[in-house]
């Protein structure tokens, strides 16, 4: 190695040295510390007349219709799942 690649290579690394140091003193020193308040999060439950009238329809279509009818169409009732009520029982006849 020559006296020329031995001064570059010091010289890069320390420039590097600088570079780092640089990066480090820009990433601290500011120390603020504030408490956010976190809101409660709500979950909205569907409204119990919807819930209704999708059981109440596909109980008065199970009802009124036979096996080997056409499929209707539930495309006009907006279907909902809620996690907080329980199952309605669907009688078929």
């Amino acid at each position: 190695m020559t006296k020329l690649q031995a001064l570059r290579g010091r010289s890069l690394a320390a420039a590097a040295l600088v570079a780092a140091a640089a990066l480090m003193a820009g990433c601290g020193g500011h120390h603020h510390h504030d408490n956010p308040t976190t809101p409660t999060p709500t979950t909205p439950t569907p409204p119990v007349s919807t819930v209704d009238a999708f059981i109440a329809y596909v109980t008065q279509l199970i009802s009124t219709s036979s096996d080997t009818a056409e499929p209707a169409s539930t495309d006009g009732v907006t279907a909902t799942t809620p996690e907080n009520t329980e199952p309605q029982a669907v009688s078929g006849s």
